[in-house]
């Protein structure tokens, strides 16, 4: 139900979640309430450590060289992470690099000390395999196959993406989870928001070569283009947001909630701090990486749940300034009614409508009865 504006929001109210219009520090933990609210319910949400668990294991190439790493290798990563869709392992950690037989090939813009040349080369990694080839020896067949290796491996991470954020964003909802629904509505979208992530790297690519001092440049667009549009698949999935609509409205959360700015920034630091434990661990070799697993799993799975219950609470929040585009009010729990599946609202808008039609009854029966005085008055 639609809480009273007038009334004081009490301890329970979920209304209130996260909003704090003057920047207290309610607003700036923000990351840790939903994070608290994820790890409230672990019971609900436990089926979906699946998907990280998979993806991590899953890349076959990565697992590879982890569980046989080089003699000595070891690493510590320092990952700051904005939020994605399929955070797993290697959002927090480096396998070992592949074997080469020359050191300089592991190096993009390499120079050649003897010719003084630069050679420039391009690194493909598929989750079978990773192939690093000089720049020069990239032809239009072999772009064309990695471009299709690409395009497949984009299309089966948006189905899952598509089905665990659907399936994590009903769950926090109470709603029973329809993973084929979220699949046809969503992956679409998501599949087109992975495309526009790829082209905006690929237009950074002839900087990198053509003026390598520009490279910090580029990094801090990409930087920029990551805040912006982090909310953009959770926005598809939590409030149906078609493609450009979804890119507006994160960009306007961006630039004017500051609690996304908070909760991106907490969400930075926990993958800061868990990233240099997951990837010493890692670097143990096959114990080692049955561990990482073990830790990395759980939080990825923290995480992005947090930030579907994070972008809800956006969304709702919207919903009660009156923004143009809602067309529902809340449920029970304090959410939004999904404007997929409308029923959740029709308890509460047959309740209202039953009031109403009492009170119109009630003062039908006053005006229909006028005021009379008694008869011993007018005999008086």
């Amino acid at each position: 139900m639609v809480p009273d504006p007038d009334s004081e929001p009490g301890p329970d109210d979920s209304s209130d979640v996260g909003s704090n219009a003057d920047g207290s520090s309610e607003t700036r933990f923000t990351f840790l309430r939903h994070v608290s609210r994820i790890l409230d319910r672990p019971g609900e949400l436990l089926p979906f450590a699946l998907v990280p668990f998979v993806l991590s294991v899953a890349h076959v190439e990565r697992t590879r060289r982890a569980l046989d790493p080089p003699s000595g290798w070891f690493s510590i990563n320092f990952e700051f992470v904005f939020p994605t869709p399929l955070l797993d392992l290697w959002s927090f950690a480096d396998p070992p690099d592949p074997p080469t037989d020359d050191p300089s090939e592991m190096l993009v813009g390499g120079s050649d000390t003897a010719s003084g040349s630069h050679s420039f080369d391009v690194t493909f990694e598929t989750p079978f395999d990773t192939v690093a080839l000089p720049l020069e020896g990239v032809d239009g067949e072999l772009a064309a196959w990695f471009g299709l290796v690409l395009l497949a491996h984009t299309v089966i991470g948006a189905v899952i993406a598509a089905g665990y954020l659907g399936g994590l964003d009903r769950r926090l909802r109470r709603r029973p989870v329809a993973i084929l629904d979220s699949v046809v509505r969503f992956a679409p979208r998501i599949f087109l928001y992975h495309l526009v992530l790829y082209a905006a790297f690929a237009l950074l690519v002839p900087l990198f070569v053509i003026a390598p001092p520009l490279i910090l440049i580029g990094m801090i667009g990409l930087l920029v283009f990551g805040y912006l549009f982090y909310a953009v698949p959770f926005l598809f999935v939590v409030d149906d947001a078609n493609f450009l609509e979804a890119f507006r409205r994160s960009a306007g959360f961006a630039t004017g909630e500051a609690s996304y700015f908070w909760f991106a920034l907490g969400h930075g630091l926990l993958a800061v701090i868990v990233s240099p434990v997951v990837s010493g661990v890692l670097s143990a070799g096959g114990i080692g990486f049955v561990i990482a697993v073990a830790i990395a799993t759980p939080f990825a799975l923290v995480m992005t749940a947090a930030t579907v219950s994070f972008v809800q609470e956006l969304v709702d929040d919207g919903s009660t300034r009156g923004e143009p585009d809602r067309e529902t009010g809340f449920g029970d729990d304090g959410g939004r009614v999904d404007r997929r599946s409308g029923t959740d609202g029709m308890d509460d808008a047959t309740e209202s409508a039953g009031r109403e039609t009492d009170d119109a009854r009630e003062r039908f029966g006053q005006e229909s009865t006028p005021d009379r005085k008694p008869d011993d008055d007018r005999d008086g």
